[in-house]
């Protein structure tokens, strides 16, 4: 699967309606990790992913096909030739790329009026078509923001063998916020049933981005004569951060939690110096009266990879 906007322009429509421009990285410095930095682009020049994939197939003795997925993720490449601000915003670059060098985290969004993911808090069903979320755990980095109609938002679970899809925002429940969550009804009914627990995040928004190991070293910077900066770069989620920020990653629980007592991890988890996208919130405790014996651990796929 790949979004390629290599052949816009800046006069293309996506362009003048304001789809991609507005770019914004958010990082905090570590290894102490105690302030929130930014940088501002104006506009992309190329945006867009791929899926990385390990997997095997093997052919039984009846003649069914079986394939294994041992490994699925999304790789983005963002670039952006002649930057606007020259040399000094250059230099920013220079240092977000050390801190992504040293393999910390950095978020990402193509328009940062859109930086908005939500923890899902009752898993989907094929035929959904009204998602009830939690609070955005990311809004005091990102802001309170909250979807808009015909927004798309990816809906999707962590490897391995994720699920992933995009839904499109037809209306949000009264009184839905970043602070307070809600439902978002979807125009089209969700494809998939979801086994266990998955974000919602407006389709360019990506909370936990890490440096792939065979481009660490690279310059993200390059100059034409000293005169022009240019930046590219490729980036991949760290799922595993990103899902420490759900309530329910710890027990994953397949049930509406809405009620008082039963949801973990609802603190303002970025009021707290020790809390950013390297250091994951540690979970509370879950009411010790509910029963999860019978969940199924977030990772046990049923039939995954066939």
């Amino acid at each position: 699967m790949k979004e390629d906007f290599r052949h816009l322009g800046l006069h293309s429509p996506l362009y003048l309606l304001g789809k991609i421009m507005g770019a914004k990285f958010y990082y905090y410095p570590m290894p102490i990790g105690n302030q929130l930095k930014t940088i501002s682009i104006e506009d992309l020049g190329e945006f867009y992913s791929d899926w990385e994939y390990t997997s095997g197939s093997g052919v039984t003795m009846a003649g069914k096909m079986q394939t294994s997925v041992m490994l699925n993720r999304e790789v983005i490449t963002i670039s952006r030739d002649r930057l606007a601000g020259g040399e000094n915003i250059a230099m920013q670059f220079k240092a977000l790329q050390n801190h992504l060098d040293r393999g910390y985290s950095v978020a990402f969004s193509a328009d940062d009026t859109k930086s908005f993911c939500y923890p899902v808090a009752s898993l989907p069903v094929g035929g959904d078509q009204s998602i009830q979320v939690f609070s955005d755990p990311f809004r005091n980095m990102t802001g309170t923001n909250t979807p808009s109609s015909n927004d798309y938002m990816v809906l999707e679970t962590a490897p391995p063998a994720a699920l992933h899809e995009v839904v499109k925002v037809n209306t949000l429940s009264s009184g839905f916020s970043a602070l307070q969550g809600g439902t978002v009804n979807t125009v089209y009914t969700v494809n998939f049933t979801y086994p266990s627990i998955a974000f919602l995040r407006w389709y360019r928004f990506f909370p936990t981005l890490k440096r792939l190991e065979e481009d660490r070293g690279k310059s993200i910077i390059t100059s034409e004569h000293g005169l022009t900066w240019s930046l590219e770069l490729r980036l991949t989620p760290d799922y595993s951060n990103l899902y420490s920020f759900h309530p329910n990653f710890e027990q994953d629980i397949p049930s509406n939690l809405l009620e008082e007592g039963l949801v973990v991890g609802q603190a303002e988890i970025f009021d707290r110096p020790s809390v950013n996208l390297d250091n994951p919130p540690p979970m509370q405790e879950i009411d010790a009266n509910l029963d999860i014996s019978n969940n199924v651990s977030w990772n046990n796929w049923r039939n995954w990879g066939n």
